[in-house]
């Protein structure tokens, strides 16, 4: 039988498009495939820097409000908390020795928080990112870690002007102030409120840190 180079040909052609047009729709799986993938590898990454920024201001402005909350004050802050308010002597001489008292506690409040302030504002820049790739509960979270600093002040201007006479109060003042076990019966609200708030940042963003959610 004599072979028909013509067919023969068109068929080793239409093989060959054929081939060509496989090739070229693999090399586009394959690069689509591939972006994707280092897409999800950049986002990951992303996700782990700003996590570890998160948990980083986190951690310091948890410690921040331990050191401002600290039942011990130091003979050096009063000192400076007193020579401050001293400089209106006007006023100063003016109030009781029991308001004065608490109002040098009151001051050295107010400098102690002036300390942490840098430790608040890392925490407040981490608010828009945080939102973005963790969640609403986390930027919530930072939030409320940034609002406990100022129920400490609030607590803090309390006892200034607290004459003891309602003892519910004057304990609850004392536990915003304080980083104190509360009694049986009590909660400290401010601790409860930090502790919580911190647990809900670390759920979602250790995870990225540490890898864990690693694209497939």
């Amino acid at each position: 039988m004599a072979i028909d180079w013509n067919a023969t040909g068109s068929m080793i052609q239409g093989w060959a498009a054929f081939a060509g047009a496989a090739a070229i729709a693999w090399a586009a799986k394959k690069g689509s495939d591939t972006f994707g993938a280092w897409k999800q590898q950049k986002v990951a990454e992303r996700k782990s820097a700003q996590a570890e920024q998160i948990l980083t201001a986190t951690y310091n402005a948890r410690r921040a409000l331990g050191r401002v909350r600290s039942p011990w004050m130091h003979g050096f802050e009063l000192s400076e908390a007193e020579n401050k308010l001293k400089d209106d002597v006007v006023q100063w001489d003016m109030q009781t020795k029991d308001r004065q008292k608490r109002l040098t506690t009151l001051q050295a409040y107010y400098h102690r928080l002036d300390r942490v302030k840098e430790e608040r504002e890392l925490l407040e820049q981490c608010l828009a990112m945080a939102r973005a790739l963790f969640g609403e509960e986390v930027e919530q979270s930072i939030e409320k870690l940034l609002h406990q600093f100022w129920i400490v002040q609030v607590d803090a201007e309390s006892y200034a002007d607290d004459d003891g006479n309602d003892q519910e109060f004057t304990k609850k003042i004392r536990r915003g102030m304080y980083d104190i076990s509360a009694r049986e019966g009590e909660v400290n609200e401010v601790t409860e409120v930090i502790n919580a708030s911190v647990d809900i940042i670390e759920a979602e963003c250790l995870p990225a840190l540490r890898m864990e959610q690693h694209v497939a």
